[in-house]
């Protein structure tokens, strides 16, 4: 596996790939590598993509100071687990280059804007589309890998791409679950022995309901498992709803629709998404 540590690395060797015609995929990562991100590079690979994967901790999308130095980092770790899956390449792009005009965040994308995370976490997208935007620039993939964890992420980086006419294809993989249902994330990294032992009991009562509104979409499945999360002064909940895949609106059927949920556990926060169909 190659390390490139500037974009000057990555230029020479993108450059050597490309001569024989070979497609290059990328996969962004904000590091902290787990088997959901390794999930992604596998599917890369089966595609036949030169496969690079992105490491680079973006100040622009926190929303909080603390939350930005906290974001668990370990750039030995991470290599060894790309290591294992045969990633061709890893690229730890140099902030200079993501953000030569200064590290500021622009708004372009405004579709499936003002709902779910972006309600609770005001310029979080911002800060996303602009360091995809920088990484489309510098890679020039021919494909891009996101997971559906972030659902809403997904849709948005779609409409960048549509909005930008870049000739890169999104290809949206399914997220990796852990034992008790929940998607993996490098957030969980922080969790203490109490926080994790809660978590999981949070998470027996999410899939339940998620069984129930798989039947049928009734509110009060939802209302029950939003008193049952905010009755412990430990969780703090963003958001509880049912929207369709298309546009992202609520919806009262299951049909084409997901749960989207997202929630503290402390100071640590949650988000996922189940299929109901």
């Amino acid at each position: 596996m190659k390390i490139l540590e500037n974009k000057r690395e990555l230029d020479e060797l993108l450059a050597k790939i490309r001569t024989n015609g070979t497609k290059i995929g990328l996969i962004p990562t904000m590091g902290s590598i787990h088997n959901g991100h390794l999930s992604l590079v596998e599917n890369s690979m089966k595609e036949n993509f030169f496969s690079i994967t992105s490491i680079f901790v973006n100040p622009t999308q926190f929303n909080d100071l603390k939350d930005f130095k906290k974001y668990p980092q370990n750039k030995k770790q991470d290599i060894e687990k790309l290591n294992t899956v045969k990633c061709d390449a890893v690229f730890f792009p140099q902030i200079e280059e993501l953000y030569p005009e200064g590290i500021k965040r622009k708004k372009t994308i405004s579709k499936y804007r003002d709902i779910l995370c972006d309600k609770f976490r005001p310029g979080h997208f911002d800060g996303v589309t602009t360091v995809v935007k920088s990484l489309f620039d510098i890679v020039t993939p021919d494909a891009v890998f996101f997971g559906e964890k972030d659902f809403q992420q997904l849709k948005i980086i779609k409409e960048l791409i549509k909005k930008n006419n870049l000739p890169i294809q999104l290809i949206d993989c399914p997220s990796v679950r852990s034992k008790n249902g929940m998607s993996l994330s490098s957030r969980y990294n922080n969790f203490n022995t109490n926080q994790e032992i809660l978590f999981n009991q949070i998470s027996l009562k999410v899939n339940n309901c998620v069984n129930l509104l798989k039947k049928q979409i009734d509110i009060n499945n939802l209302k029950n498992l939003n008193q049952y999360l905010e009755e412990d002064k430990k969780i703090k909940v963003d958001y509880l709803e049912v929207r369709d895949d298309d546009e992202l609106l609520l919806t009262q059927k299951n049909k084409n629709a997901r749960l989207f949920i997202s929630f503290y556990i402390e100071d640590i926060r949650i988000i996922d998404n189940f299929k109901l169909y």
